[in-house]
């Protein structure tokens, strides 16, 4: 049952910042700290009351962070070795903090491709002000940059992710039955890795769970894998091979091109896909281009496109877990530094589902910038 306050358990190791935990995590060794990191998180999830989103302070200094970034950032556009143009952008501010963090918000980026950021280690480093004995060793930046309004949002996201993924699978567990999980597009698969440690020290049959995570990133890929043969439990269920009936299969798939095997044959009965739709058009409320007095772009893959995906992996009954994603100011600081976003509210969200043969079930919960709801997919369209 949850509660409201999770007792502070300081690590074996000593004090953890918040990117020194991210390092235990993903890093070589430190296997030790990396165990009691998860356990950590999964106390937190699971049996503390879930984060709140920012309140109304918060919401302002966001709003004022945004105004402020947006007059003191500057851009140029580059050639890169490739060939391609690359946004370069300067903040003194940002640049003088020396945060992680923000080298991320500054590093060059592809001018036309989405950049997807959600696996880079220093986003991770969100998730672990998460728990209490870190989030008490935070720096100043750390909390300026790792539990700002959007920050705040993200570690929101990852609870109700986690939470209903794992009572999704639950519940086909306790009646006996085999449940076949996927984390799609995944980054580094945290949520998913949590689920399934969980799962099997809560004494579930092994032989009944099988988990998917993928990423079109192979260096993701590599990472969750270090983090998975860290931990007791996960760490023993790795799948011999990728077509073992159970275990965790880790492998890279770009979520557009995956093939009919990863596809298609093998329907999983509960799919999670975080962070994803947002960088897609259609079905939207508004997008970075409107706000910015820009042309769309013209071409390149739709939001129908990544739903028809996947669909095509979801079983007949299964279960999408995925997120809508509201426009403000604090989320507008990251268009400051060339992300580019697609808006919908849950309406347009549950109308683009609708595409792929999705219905809502009714369980959704919502934060500042984000929805996170449980889709049922109905049928095959």
């Amino acid at each position: 049952m949850a509660t409201n306050k999770i007792t502070s358990r300081p690590f074996a190791t000593g004090p953890l910042s918040p990117m020194d935990a991210v390092v235990a995590l993903y890093g070589e060794g430190q296997d030790e700290t990396a165990r009691a990191i998860v356990a950590a998180l999964n106390r937190r999830i699971f049996e503390g009351a879930p984060p709140r989103p920012s309140n109304l302070l918060r919401r302002a200094l966001g709003r004022f962070a945004f105004r402020l970034m947006n007059r003191t950032t500057t851009c140029e556009t580059r050639t890169g070795p490739d060939g391609h143009p690359v946004a370069v952008y300067r903040n003194s501010i940002l640049e003088r903090s020396g945060h992680p963090y923000a080298s991320t918000l500054l590093e060059p980026s592809r001018a036309d491709t989405a950049s997807f950021v959600e696996g880079a280690a220093p986003m991770n480093a969100v998730y672990m002000m998460l728990i209490p004995e870190i989030y008490k060793n935070a720096g100043t930046w750390d909390h300026i940059m790792l539990d700002a309004v959007q920050s705040r949002d993200v570690q929101w996201r990852l609870v109700w992710e986690t939470r209903m993924t794992h009572d999704l699978a639950s519940r086909r567990l306790r009646a006996g039955q085999a449940v076949r999980l996927k984390a799609a597009a995944a980054g580094t698969g945290l949520s998913m890795i949590l689920v399934t440690e969980r799962l099997l020290q809560e004494g579930y049959d092994p032989r009944l769970i099988s988990v998917s995570i993928t990423d079109r990133e192979p260096g993701n890929i590599e990472k969750a894998l270090r983090l998975i043969n860290k931990l007791p439990a996960a760490g023993g269920h790795l799948a011999l091979h990728t077509g073992s009936p159970h275990g965790i299969v880790l492998h890279i798939e770009d979520l557009l091109h995956a093939s009919s095997k990863t596809a298609h044959d093998a329907r999983f009965d509960v799919v999670t896909a975080m962070g994803i739709l947002e960088y897609f058009p259609g079905f939207t409320l508004t997008t970075t281009e409107e706000h910015l007095g820009l042309e769309p772009p013209d071409g390149g893959p739709q939001a129908v496109d990544v739903v028809a995906a996947l669909s095509a992996m979801t079983a007949a009954g299964g279960f999408l877990i995925t997120n809508s994603f509201r426009t403000c100011s604090a989320i507008r600081t990251m268009e400051v530094f060339g992300k580019r976003f697609r808006y919908r509210a849950r309406e347009q969200m549950q109308d683009l589902l609708a595409t792929g043969g999705f219905a809502p079930t009714g369980r959704a919960e919502s934060g500042n910038i984000f929805d996170v709801e449980v889709f049922e997919k109905k049928n095959d369209v």
